[in-house]
């Protein structure tokens, strides 16, 4: 009988190391490897919770020969688990490209979700702006297909949520205003459970108005909402 181990797909804090889950701190403790994206962030939680875990590196331009060495120890019966820098694994981030490659080769290994924290969620949850649907936007282009993707957002109905950097956050939201109107409401969640943790919004002109008076540094999330107003028919249904 095949000993086929299992990857475990690990949620860690966002800022805050005290967000981390009981059952987080035990896998991490029981893998045989923790798969991450950069080894000196993820050693720092590590140590905070006194784990001596082997750690292996998985970035967005890894070699295949990368991949091909923890699908054979995943094969041979390895415990593994796979963190991101900071929150959910495979939501934006290199480890899809391996979870989905993973799946295709062998979909035998059992690949276990470990939740926790999400700068999303985070967000979205204190937003006011989510009620039932949302488009995940992720990281918008820079160059080449952001103007196709702007066409593509002003297409949206349901509220928007977009992973950006503090650099570029005024350029984006000044294209949104561009493509979606002036009408449209944002929300900015910055550096969620971090010592600086800011979040405000309102009409988007306003917000851009009002980012002088904001630090604008460290990692964001942008929901954008526009206000649609229903036809008669809509109404009555």
């Amino acid at each position: 009988m095949k000993n086929v181990g299992v990857l475990y797909i690990v949620a860690t804090p966002i800022g805050n190391l005290d967000d981390i889950t009981f059952r987080a701190v035990k896998i991490l403790e029981e893998a045989d490897v923790v798969i991450c994206e950069d080894t000196r962030v993820t050693q720092k939680l590590l140590s905070r919770y006194h784990l001596e875990t082997k750690t292996m590196s998985y970035f967005q331009h890894s070699q295949i020969s990368k991949v091909d060495s923890i699908l054979k120890q995943l094969s041979e019966g390895a415990k593994m688990a796979l963190v991101t820098d900071a929150g959910t694994p495979g939501i934006s981030d290199p480890g899809q490209e391996l979870i989905a490659r993973i799946r295709e080769e062998d979909p035998t290994i059992p690949i276990i979700p470990i939740p926790g924290p999400s700068a999303m969620a985070a967000a979205i949850s204190v937003s006011g702006m989510v009620e039932k649907e949302f488009f995940f936007a992720g990281f918008l282009p820079k160059k080449k297909g952001r103007q196709t993707k702007f066409y593509e957002l002003a297409k949206m109905n349901a509220p928007i949520v977009i992973y950006e950097s503090s650099e570029r956050l005024s350029k984006t939201l000044k294209d949104l205003s561009d493509y979606l109107g002036s009408n449209v409401e944002v929300f900015i969640a910055r550096e969620l459970t971090k010592m600086y943790e800011e979040n405000w919004g309102g009409k988007i002109l306003k917000v851009i108005a009002d980012l002088e008076n904001h630090t604008l540094k460290g990692e964001i999330v942008l929901i954008v909402k526009r206000n649609i107003k229903k036809n008669k028919e809509e109404v009555e249904e």
